[in-house]
């Protein structure tokens, strides 16, 4: 008898971004896509690369009226542990010698936002992998976690102060990604890295509490525009903000203070069926489509000091 659970599933939100170097046409997100698509479709050729020593590849990939959905695997050769009954004998899990173990997640892309809603596993791989995955031919693929839009727009305000950060930023796997750094705080951080070969940079910035001049009190202002790029671009551990609106502090964490939708779903066995994951994703999108657009909305207005 197969027995019957519920489990919850976490989808994340993330903004796709393409760039290359100057000497290659402009490539969209559904360009990227496309390409795989044609691989998958192609009969001598396969969407298994290789990422940071581990093979990944697109398990499915079709196209929609929104756009694309697929699932993404990653392969893993290990040594399966033991399988028992309590107080019994136990015995070995083997696989074939061609066999590897198996992790996938569910995606779906939107088109009108450039939108991935991505399915969190972390036994299969993370977005970071799956950005390097898709880069490809040159092209550079980021997927940029969304903030949820109140968090954003009070960033954003030109009224509210940036009073303290503290940061901790790993270093770069994929250096192509950050030719196009456009604030000076980020090439530091980049320069910092490369010379220093540290895996990680720790950085706290703070205003003098105590002054009542705001040139004193208040991280210059550019630096909002700065902390939404290294977010966008490096692996960031820790982004914690302090920002002050009337005389009261609000905190922001860039990291934690994502767009996500949790459900639970019934699982019969092991794994979820492909049709409640791809109706999870669905619901995902459609209940917070107000936040989304929001979100989008408000990078629109291009306010950000």
């Amino acid at each position: 008898m197969v027995k019957v659970t519920t489990k919850k599933f976490y989808f994340d939100f993330y903004q796709c971004d393409v760039r290359s170097s100057n000497q290659l046409p402009t490539m969209s997100m559904e360009g990227i896509l496309s390409h795989f698509k044609s691989l998958f479709d192609g009969l001598e050729t396969n969407t298994v690369r290789k990422v940071a020593g581990r093979e990944i590849e697109l398990r499915s990939i079709e196209i929609t009226d929104y756009g694309y959905r697929g699932t993404v695997g990653k392969y893993r050769k290990a040594n399966l542990p033991h399988a028992a009954v309590p107080g019994g004998e136990e015995r070995e899990i083997d696989l074939n010698e061609n066999e590897h173990l198996l992790e996938k997640a569910y995606f779906k892309y939107f088109s009108d936002y450039s939108l991935i809603i991505f399915q969190r596993n972390r036994y299969a791989i993370s977005s970071d992998y799956f950005s390097h995955y898709l880069s490809i031919n040159g092209y550079n693929v980021s997927l940029n976690p969304i903030i949820e839009p109140a968090d954003l727009q009070r960033l954003m305000d030109d009224e509210v102060q940036l009073r303290a950060a503290t940061l901790t930023i790993a270093r770069p796997t994929n250096p192509a990604l950050f030719e196009n750094v456009e604030h000076d705080f980020n090439n530091t951080i980049i320069q910092s890295l490369n010379s220093s070969n540290a895996a990680t940079v720790n950085l706290i910035l703070r205003g003098d509490g105590h002054s009542g001049d705001p040139e004193k009190r208040y991280l210059d202002s550019s630096l909002k525009r700065a902390f939404l790029e290294l977010k966008n671009k490096f692996d960031v551990k820790k982004a914690d903000l302090v920002l002050e609106d009337g005389g009261i502090s609000h905190p922001l964490d860039l990291v934690t203070d994502r767009l996500v939708f949790d459900k639970d779903i019934t699982i019969s066995g092991r794994y979820p069926s492909s049709s409640d994951m791809w109706s999870a994703i669905w619901e995902a999108r459609s209940e917070k489509e107000v936040e989304v657009s929001s979100y989008f909305g408000t990078l629109d207005q291009e306010r950000l000091a």
